[in-house]
């Protein structure tokens, strides 16, 4: 569950909305704390992996 929400994760801002969105749903739920911590860990490798190739693109602007 939580690659799929968090696969295309490039910010802390976009990542708290998907965790509070899945709060929302599943709180309520024994797991939940499992859950947020593995939304967590996916979210940021997420974000670390888009900045990785952020930093990697050389930035070709027409002249």
């Amino acid at each position: 569950m939580s690659a799929s929400l968090t696969q295309n994760c490039t910010s802390e801002a976009q990542l708290e909305k998907i965790i509070k969105g899945q709060e929302r749903k599943f709180r309520w739920r024994d797991d939940w704390p499992a859950m947020e911590k593995a939304l967590m860990e996916a979210g940021t490798a997420a974000i670390r992996l888009h900045e990785e190739k952020k930093n990697e693109t050389p930035v070709n602007l027409p002249e």
